[in-house]
């Protein structure tokens, strides 16, 4: 990446990954790619609003992050919170499904691969208001010690939303994910 790509402030081209950097922008925490909304591209024209299933690869690859338990969320810009938490894990993506923190009142599933991290596929669903706009789905990290893994793997075992994850939307970042998070785009039409 060039010194002038990390510093870019528009949304990214489409077919290009989002990179969440780490600290001050040295390494990443993670990437994501291949967004589809509806099953379709990552920009999407639709008739009212409602529920919209959003899917992407995820790369989580941040050994600067240590031992801690991180999240990616994602939400409509402009909201006070996150809609829903898609990938729980530590330093590296891939790996299978585990449980963490077994036993206390923060376990949850979780990846924990021990080797390289790998390109995982996750997907949620994202409501936009009736309100005929252009909404950008967006995307951050979180280190709330709980998440949900929505692998497919993750989807098959029952697990509940974390409220304390979606919370993370407007941490160190007041009017939350700016445009270089986002990660696909919901325009409802008149």
């Amino acid at each position: 990446m060039s010194h002038s790509d990390a510093h870019r402030s528009t949304a990214p081209a489409p077919g290009a990954e989002m990179v969440e950097a780490y600290g001050g922008g040295a390494g990443f925490r993670f990437k994501i790619r291949n967004v589809m909304i509806d099953g379709g591209a990552d920009v999407v024209h639709v008739r009212g609003g409602g529920s919209h299933e959003v899917s992407f690869d995820v790369l989580h690859d941040c050994s600067a992050c240590g031992n801690a338990v991180n999240q990616v969320i994602v939400g409509l810009a402009g909201q006070d919170r996150a809609q829903a938490s898609v990938w729980n894990g530590k330093q590296r993506s891939g790996g299978g499904v585990k449980v963490v923190n077994p036993g206390t009142r923060v376990q949850a599933l979780a990846e924990d691969n021990p080797g390289p991290a790998e390109w995982v596929n996750v997907s949620c669903d994202i409501v936009v208001p009736d309100e005929p706009g252009v909404y950008s789905v967006r995307a951050r990290y979180a280190q709330a010690y709980q998440g949900r893994l929505m692998t497919a793997e993750g989807r098959a075992v029952p697990q509940p939303e974390y409220e304390e994850v979606l919370g993370w939307w407007k941490v160190d970042r007041p009017d939350g994910p700016g445009p270089e998070s986002t990660i696909g785009t919901i325009v409802v039409e008149a």
